[in-house]
């Protein structure tokens, strides 16, 4: 395991902690709640790519090598295993991301080809699509980062290049997109990043 999966993994269970704090009881402390939830998520962290809150749902998703885990997180129950059907993960590359939209569905990329999985957050059910690269170049691959902006567009990275692509998933179909300043780091997004990107798609 390589040492960014291992400091991601510390820090997603630091998060982890102060997620389910509130619902740890007041005679255990700060202190001991957060090794109860690190106890508790430390055969699952470890192997853990991508960890996402649903506070609407009260749910932690947790993207592993395998397949995705939902826990609720009051209680930290198993709610769901879900496996992904033909997913793999290719280690040399940007890490494949999962993010959450506004139903509580989550969206998972593959980093080696352009393909995407959208689990529904009600039935678990999983829809598979192979995205549509519109000017695609040799080296452009799977997506190692994305995103939903404000507007619920979802925005993606691939893994190689850090080229930024607006993905119609319903359509199953990508355009490249220029921004006037390329993100920093080309295995994430930031805050200002997509800000930046806000501001100018609009007229």
């Amino acid at each position: 395991m390589s040492s960014r999966i291992v400091v991601a993994c510390i820090w997603w269970g630091s998060i982890l902690a102060a997620i389910v704090m509130t619902g740890c009881s007041s005679e255990s402390g700060p202190a001991q709640g957060a090794a109860a939830v690190r106890a508790a998520y430390a055969d699952v962290l470890r192997d853990s790519l991508r960890v996402r809150q649903d506070k609407a749902r009260n749910r932690i998703w947790l993207l592993g090598l395998e397949d995705v885990r939902v826990y609720d997180a009051g209680s930290k129950r198993l709610v769901r295993q879900i496996a992904l059907p033909g997913w793999s993960v290719a280690r040399f590359v940007c890490d494949p991301d999962m993010v959450l939209d506004g139903s509580g569905s989550a969206i998972v990329s593959s980093n080696v080809q352009a393909r995407l999985w959208r689990i529904d957050g009600d039935t678990f059910e999983v829809n598979e699509r192979e995205i549509s690269l519109q000017e695609r170049e040799r080296w452009e691959v799977g997506f190692g980062a994305l995103m939903f902006a404000a507007d619920g567009t979802l925005y993606a990275l691939t893994s190689t290049a850090g080229s930024l692509w607006k993905v119609d998933f319903a359509r199953a179909s990508a355009s490249m997109v220029e921004p006037s300043k390329p993100p920093s780091k080309t295995c994430v997004f930031t805050a200002q990043f997509l800000r930046d990107i806000g501001r100018s798609r609009k007229p």
